[in-house]
């Protein structure tokens, strides 16, 4: 069956075209993201902000062309932290509506399978026990599991456009906000080494999203899939990184190699997961292009086809 899984996150769109049996993507026609900012002042203000809904409505035009140039059998968005959030989240909806594109709010506690399976489902044989997160525009997610089961998982209030707006107010940055998004992101981080299974060995940490994939591109000389796939960040990688962001205008960073729609916010990412690292006490993390839009793909092969 051919869908097209949608994540509408607080800082990203992404639309995935694919073939999907019950046992999983079997092939990727299309694959794309945008940089959409859903999340601007939603911390603030608890609404949507009518430009950051102008930007939502260029973008899911743009992908339901894209839709409909591939004629999918079914197609479903999942909205994700900002959504939750906002007290105007009928307007998204809407938004949806026009463009023929139905649109679900994802429970934070389903917020964790869906990720964890979209990012695992690269690795179907393996047997690992790792923690996956996901730092998003609004939130991060904690998620431990074995193999391709999920065993415990949570959602924080950590995501790179919220703290951004919460803690940043210059860039190039001084120490002492650095200092308090530390502070502030260890407490969250403290609460998610307590959700570690009893007895669990972490093996891995995979990294989904944004920040870890825009920071081997710009090591690597631009966005490549195959490359950035399954790239082993370490922990004087990150330690690098955020020496030459803090030290950084929005421009220098862009220079850098960093997306214009993320180089104002990464650094919340980059701290996030320089002290994930650091807290879980391992030395180096492995960089997934996977996520929610393809635990999204899998939760509609669940839903649409008849199961083995």
């Amino acid at each position: 069956m051919k869908i097209a899984a949608l994540d509408f996150g607080s800082n990203t769109f992404l639309c995935l075209i694919a073939e999907v049996t019950a046992a999983g993507i079997t092939k990727i026609y299309s694959d794309e993201v945008e940089v959409v900012r859903l999340g601007q002042d939603l911390n603030r203000t608890k609404r949507f902000h009518p430009d950051a809904l102008a930007r939502a409505e260029k973008c899911i035009q743009k992908f339901a062309a894209r839709i409909a140039e591939h004629q999918p059998e079914k197609v479903l968005a999942m909205a994700t932290s900002a959504a939750r959030d906002a007290e105007n989240r009928e307007e998204l909806f809407k938004l949806g509506e026009r463009h023929q594109i139905p649109i679900e709010i994802i429970p934070g506690e389903q917020e964790a399978l869906i990720t964890y399976q979209g990012a695992v489902s690269a690795y179907a044989q393996s047997s690992t026990n790792r923690l996956v997160i996901d730092i998003g525009g609004g939130s991060t997610e904690f998620i431990f599991g074995r193999g391709n089961t999920l065993l415990t998982g949570e959602s924080y209030d950590i995501g790179c456009v919220r703290l951004t707006e919460k803690f940043i107010t210059q860039q190039p940055t001084p120490q002492n906000e650095i200092k308090a998004v530390t502070d502030f992101v260890d407490a969250a981080i403290l609460k998610a080494t307590a959700l570690m299974p009893e007895n669990f060995r972490l093996e891995q940490i995979l990294a989904v999203a944004g920040t870890p994939t825009s920071l081997v591109a710009a090591e690597i000389g631009g966005y490549d899939a195959a490359r950035v796939d399954g790239y082993i960040l370490t922990e004087e990688n990150l330690k690098h990184w955020l020496e030459k962001l803090t030290n950084a205008s929005v421009g220098e960073k862009i220079k850098l190699g960093i997306p214009e729609g993320r180089a104002d916010v990464i650094l919340i990412g980059v701290i996030t997961l320089l002290r994930t690292l650091q807290n879980f006490s391992l030395k180096e993390l492995v960089v997934s292009t996977r996520g929610v839009r393809y635990g999204v793909a899998l939760e509609m092969a669940r839903r649409f086809l008849p199961q083995p």
